[in-house]
């Protein structure tokens, strides 16, 4: 099969959502979806779930989209539980329509879950830890933060809060692009403004107010909203 189209797409709103389950979020995507495409339940042959913190943060380390799935009116086909970090939803997505492809199936649902606000931030941030080789954190810090070697940071541009340390690896990915290409705090500011502008208009999004660029340059080193 060659031509494959995306025929439903769902999403909840982009909030903590401390008081529901990830089964709860799960549904009410995987409803919105099938409504979009005109779809039952009992179209789909095929399945693909993707999370990276579930097993962490929530302690369902095996069949996790099994689990949520069959909370939610879906069984009886091939599911299959996809991992690969921040790039987990498009790895599903991505085998979804191999198997499309294949002639496998005809219709693929491919469902991207994390709920990592949860009550006990230290462990919210410390799922981060196993992002990396863990035989080896420090020298992996060290490595990664050397990208940006020579770069001075102003004072009060590192946060005293607790924050995970793939924040300062990002940040030192950042001044790496600046030492190279020589690009402004205020450029980098600037996107975070229209992405804002962006928000603004996204009834789904979690912040939804806008920012000016000297807003966003006046804003703490890392926000803890």
């Amino acid at each position: 099969m060659s031509d494959i189209y995306i025929v439903g797409v769902g999403m909840t709103l982009f909030a903590r959502h401390l008081e529901r389950s990830m089964e709860s979020l799960a549904g009410e995507a995987i409803e919105a979806s099938l409504s979009d495409a005109g779809c039952q339940k009992s179209d789909i042959q095929s399945a693909f779930y993707t999370s990276a913190t579930q097993g962490y943060l929530q302690g369902q380390t095996m069949v996790p989209g099994q689990i949520v799935f069959n909370k939610n009116g879906i069984e009886g086909i091939p599911v299959f539980n996809v991992e690969n970090a921040c790039a987990s939803g498009t790895s599903g997505f991505y085998l979804a329509v191999q198997m499309l492809k294949a002639g496998s199936c005809d219709v693929a649902l491919t469902l991207g879950a994390e709920k990592m606000n949860v009550p006990d931030r230290s462990r919210m941030f410390s799922v981060f830890d196993g992002a990396w080789d863990v035989d080896s954190p420090e020298e992996n810090v060290a490595r990664l933060l050397q990208l940006s070697e020579g770069f001075e940071v102003p004072e009060g541009h590192e946060s005293e809060r607790p924050y995970s340390v793939f924040m300062k690896v990002y940040a030192a990915y950042c001044r790496q692009h600046m030492q190279n290409y020589g690009t402004t705090q205020r450029q980098i500011a600037s996107i975070a403004a229209k992405n804002h502008q962006h928000s603004v208009h996204n009834p789904l999004a979690q912040y939804r107010v806008p920012y000016t660029v000297d807003e966003v340059l006046a804003a703490p080193p890392i926000p803890t909203r």
